[in-house]
């Protein structure tokens, strides 16, 4: 006989799996009864079982199985899938309780939870669950989870082009995913149904400005980077030159640099989106960014190098900024010894890419550099001592490394776009080689370094 408690459980479960076709966690059973202790959940469960109500999988969350009513079936939940851009893949032990109508009769068979939102206008949201059925192959328009770069799992709508493969979002705001026959890709399997978990939140759309809206330059901007770059034309940059935080917790005026790893590079893949978009055909991005940690190293540059590529950018070179600060390094590893000797990096990358296509079109006349620094600049080994004046900033740019980015990829007179100026290092060099510039930083204090920089820089060419 079922005391109180346990009945209320019981009847909980039942209208739980009947209304979500899963089964809950023991977390969940708790919050509906006001309970402050999973153990409690845990004992009744252990009760029910004895007593032949259900049965259950140590150790699995979601693994409650009715011994009563329509028949349940424990089905891998593998982990997360991106519904917006592809994400590193994931593959947690845990198994979840389906109803087994919900499958068809014969196949292997997992369970993803997802996390993004562009599949909105297909009804999957944020925090949904996809059945899905292993197999290979696809028919244009499916829902399928693929692999992509042998590294990252994405769940789209799947098109099969002449030349190409299109992993195509279910939501108007959001650009295609293009799989070239350079990229390793495979399909994991197709989406059989959606078990909803919660109520859908309100899609999310990026509305764009006009391609005629004029374009204010020379300003030292700030703002939000995603809150100004929105404002910005289509089209209108040909040149774009930055280094973001690195999430290391580095001491910023007002950024929080130690964020969730996943938010971090979300954050950030938003920001590609828009420079993309604000590239004219042509333009270029060059991208410093370094692998971070020594004992906990992240590949920063892959995952940038990433998500460009999944935007459609070109990826036109990679340069190695050697910053000769060998003689200042502490941390050794094992010294002396194979044991557990650390790589210090004395490096970093310029990840350098292009929009749509290779060329970016110009007057001859404008194109400054001199054959000399061309032949110098080509060489994608690039000796430049880090900046030493700080001007309270953790890590500005040294001057040489913007002059030969701004030389070498861009003509006199285009637009020059650093979305985290920092204290101002390409705004400065891109008025010194006429060049034109937007700055872009969320810190008052280092707009106002930049601008005093800037002022200065002007009264300079005044001068001469």
């Amino acid at each position: 006989m079922l005391t109180k408690r346990q009945k209320q459980i019981l009847d909980f479960i039942r209208g739980y799996i009947k209304e979500n076709s899963y089964a809950p966690t023991l977390e969940e059973i708790a919050e509906n009864f006001g309970l402050s202790s999973i153990g409690t959940v845990a004992e009744h469960l252990e009760n029910l079982e004895a007593k032949g109500y259900l049965k259950r999988e140590d150790n699995q969350p979601r693994s409650i199985d009715l011994l009563e009513g329509e028949p349940m079936v424990q089905v891998p939940l593998l982990g997360l899938i991106s519904a917006g851009q592809p994400m590193e893949a994931i593959e947690d032990k845990e198994t979840i309780a389906v109803l087994e109508e919900k499958l068809p009769k014969s196949g292997n068979f997992f369970a993803l939870k997802v996390t993004g939102n562009s599949m909105v206008d297909e009804n999957i949201n944020d925090g949904d669950i996809v059945l899905v059925k292993e197999q290979k192959t696809a028919e244009n328009g499916q829902r399928v989870v693929a692999l992509v770069d042998n590294y990252n799992t994405t769940l789209k709508k799947f098109y099969r082009e002449k030349g190409y493969v299109r992993l195509q979002p279910a939501n108007k705001g959001l650009e295609p995913v293009i799989i070239k026959r350079d990229r390793e890709f495979d399909i994991q399997g197709i989406v059989i149904d959606v078990i909803k978990t919660g109520a859908a939140p309100k899609p999310i759309r990026y509305e764009h400005v006009r391609k005629d809206k004029k374009l204010q330059v020379n300003k030292i901007i700030c703002g939000d980077v995603l809150e100004v770059m929105r404002e910005l034309p289509d089209d209108s940059i040909h040149l774009a030159i930055t280094s973001p935080p690195y999430n290391v917790g580095k001491d910023y005026d007002n950024h929080d640099d130690k964020m969730e790893y996943q938010e971090y590079i979300n954050w950030l893949y938003e920001v590609w989106k828009e420079t993309k978009r604000v590239l004219i055909p042509g333009g270029r991005f060059a991208l410093n960014i370094a692998p971070t940690g020594i004992r906990d190293f992240v590949p920063l540059h892959h995952d940038f190098t990433n998500q460009m590529r999944n935007l459609g950018m070109k990826f036109r070179t990679e340069i190695i900024w050697y910053k000769q600060t060998m003689l200042k390094r502490t941390a050794w590893g094992s010294f002396k010894s194979p044991s557990n000797p650390h790589i210090v990096p004395s490096w970093e990358y310029i990840l350098v890419f292009s929009k749509d296509k290779d060329k970016l079109d110009g007057n001859p006349k404008m194109a400054d550099i001199t054959r000399e620094e061309f032949m110098k600049f080509s060489d994608g080994f690039w000796q430049i001592q880090p900046e030493t004046k700080r001007k309270g900033h953790p890590a500005p740019f040294p001057e040489e490394l913007i002059y030969r980015l701004t030389k070498y990829y861009s003509y006199k007179g285009n637009v020059v776009l650093d979305m985290f100026g920092g204290t101002g290092t390409v705004a400065v060099i891109a008025a010194r080689t006429g060049r034109d510039f937007i700055h872009i930083d969320v810190s008052k204090q280092y707009c106002e370094v930049a601008q005093e920089r800037l002022d200065k820089e002007i009264r300079r060419q005044k001068l001469l």
